[in-house]
């Protein structure tokens, strides 16, 4: 029995310092791409690009779950701040973001509600609002919020409403006293390594992820005990959020457009873009064919028209529009 339990600890000693050296590597490989500001106590950092003088209203992306601002900067960005101020921001608890010690900071209201501050803060006034994804739940939240404050929003592939079915047990398991406090400072790490590439490839599915996302995107940040607390505390409660949210889409009188793939398995288009369509009157939605989840790196063409067309100030075109498959 003590030689049982005195391997067991010296294993969880292993990983734990396993996982506390790969921690610290990878800040060291990842380090901060852009500024910060203070809001509700907590920095919350995010990248800032644009011409000299830049056309239109400011862009502001927010990225989704199990990621941070640099998939936007990846992406969208460098194209978009061509001719637009462009700024993307970690999610609070995201990245290189602190998370608020402010209660309920699983909402998305209340994440709105910090990027709001932070924003305000930044002299930005009248955005263009792009949210991929859980980011999607955090745009059409400062939508419902904010509607004075906002020249345009885009859901991309946006998580809107609630869904059947558990969330992954590794979320469950971090929410567990004990158990999710060993779980991220022994397994997290090993573990990471293990399901990052075939993350990569399910949330990309059917398409194929570009060569060095994950690096591209410092998809490696996620994998700090900090950070994977705060997005599985978000994966887990998202949908009870969304069961108050969502029955007040109809609200939102900003203009909008709804971009989706229509083999997203990640976040079902039926389910979310469609619906949400139907609720926001004057909605444009514009579906792809073919595409999964990630149409900012597939189809990044229409997601910069579409943004860009918000922030000279065109009205959505109402209604559905398909977009096939590039020959």
């Amino acid at each position: 029995m003590f030689t049982a339990i005195s391997v067991l600890a010296a294993l969880l000693l292993a990983l734990a310092l396993y996982t506390a050296v790969l921690s610290a590597k990878i800040a060291r490989a990842y380090p901060p791409r852009g500024r910060f500001v203070e809001v509700a106590g907590a920095k919350i950092h995010y990248v800032e690009m644009g011409p000299d003088k830049p056309e239109g209203a400011p862009i502001v992306l927010v990225h989704g779950a199990s990621g941070n601002a640099g998939d936007m900067v990846a992406s969208l960005m460098p194209e978009l701040a061509k001719r637009h101020r462009v700024i993307a921001f970690d999610r609070p608890g995201h990245g290189w973001s602190e998370r608020p010690n402010l209660p309920n900071m699983t909402s998305p209201t209340e994440q709105a509600r910090i990027i709001h501050a932070a924003l305000e803060k930044l002299g930005v006034r009248k955005p263009v609002l792009l949210g991929h994804s859980w980011g999607g739940a955090v745009a059409t939240a400062y939508a419902l919020e904010f509607p004075q404050a906002l020249s345009g929003l885009l859901v991309l592939a946006g998580a809107t409403h609630v869904w059947e079915g558990e969330t992954a047990w590794y979320h469950r398991l971090v929410a567990t006293p004990v158990a999710g406090w060993l779980f991220l400072r022994t397994l997290l790490g090993p573990g990471g390594q293990l399901l990052m590439g075939p993350g990569v490839t399910g949330v990309f599915a059917p398409d194929k992820a570009p060569p060095g996302y994950a690096e591209a995107i410092g998809l490696p940040l996620l994998f700090r005990p900090g950070h994977f607390r705060s997005n599985s505390a978000d994966s887990k409660n998202l949908r009870s959020h969304l069961v108050s949210q969502s029955k007040r889409y109809a609200e939102i009188r900003v203009p909008t457009i709804i971009v989706t793939g229509n083999r997203d398995q990640t976040v079902l288009a039926k389910l979310h873009s469609y619906a949400l369509h139907n609720e926001i009157a004057g909605s444009e939605l514009v579906k792809l064919v073919g595409v999964g989840h990630m149409p900012h790196y597939v189809r990044p063409e229409i997601v910069i028209d579409a943004l860009e067309r918000l922030a000279r100030g065109e009205a959505p075109r109402a209604g559905m529009h398909v977009v096939e498959p590039k020959a």
